[in-house]
């Protein structure tokens, strides 16, 4: 698709998100392509609702949770997206927990099947996706000071997604200090401890975490499943618990 220009990023008739995406997309590619994703954001398609539009444009991305040999190319476009304050806090942390289902694809679908495999598999796409994730991680992070704790606690996620990389170790004292807030029991304290213990990387202690943490209230995996996956499956479950709240809670 063309680099989009000031011309066609004017509001038109779509819902507001679409016209916020629409212009922070213009000026994050400014001078260069946007991924072809950015298509919906510029056609002529009309929405009834944001909710419509962001179930299309999202599941153009991540279609239906499995990745194809394109996915990759919407990470981008989603990172300049989720890092901008034009868009709304509540978005901003869908967008950001998109970026983190992209990137466990592989892991949490592996321990939900186990031991067969997903019938819609992409291991190549799926590679290439997690990768182009990894790429955009420092850019996420790094807002971290700044953020509201409703998009903290999907940046927990990324982190504990990629406990190796260095972005996500600088983070961890901002993890400790977030599980602070939630000494309870329950959502968000057992979510953000277990963000916290996935980044720190400690294999029995997340062992530990998901036996504890797994029960009737959430969807279980194999206890002969990996170990990894198991524990991204259990965060994505809690991360879509407390998003689904925020969103009831928002005015």
């Amino acid at each position: 698709m063309p680099t989009p220009s000031t011309g066609n990023s004017r509001p038109g008739t779509g819902p507001g998100i679409r016209e916020i995406f629409r212009t922070v997309a213009t000026d994050g590619f400014e001078g260069r392509p946007a991924p072809a994703h950015a298509e919906l954001l510029f056609a002529d398609a009309a929405f009834a609702a944001d909710r419509e539009f962001l179930g299309d444009f999202y599941n153009e991305i991540l279609h239906q949770d499995t990745c194809n040999e394109l996915t990759y190319e919407g990470v981008p476009l989603l990172a300049v997206l989720a890092t901008d304050d034009r868009v709304p806090p509540l978005e901003r942390m869908s967008l950001v927990s998109l970026l983190f289902a992209i990137a466990t694809v592989s892991e949490r679908h592996e321990a939900a099947r186990w031991p067969q495999a997903h019938p819609r598999a992409n291991p190549a796409g799926e590679e290439r996706a997690r990768a182009s994730v990894e790429a955009v991680l420092p850019q996420l992070l790094a807002r971290w000071e700044t953020e509201c704790v409703t998009v903290r606690i999907a940046l927990a996620a990324i982190a504990a997604a990629f406990p190796s990389a260095d972005a996500s170790q600088g983070l961890l004292p901002g993890l400790r200090g977030l599980a602070g807030r939630y000494p309870g029991r329950g959502l968000p304290g057992d979510y953000v401890r277990l963000a916290g213990t996935l980044a720190v990387g400690r294999r029995e202690n997340v062992l530990a975490a998901v036996e504890a943490l797994t029960s009737r209230n959430w969807s279980p995996t194999a206890r002969s499943a990996p170990l990894t996956g198991r524990a991204l499956h259990l965060l994505d479950q809690m991360l879509s618990r407390l998003r689904a709240t925020a969103k009831a809670q928002d005015p």
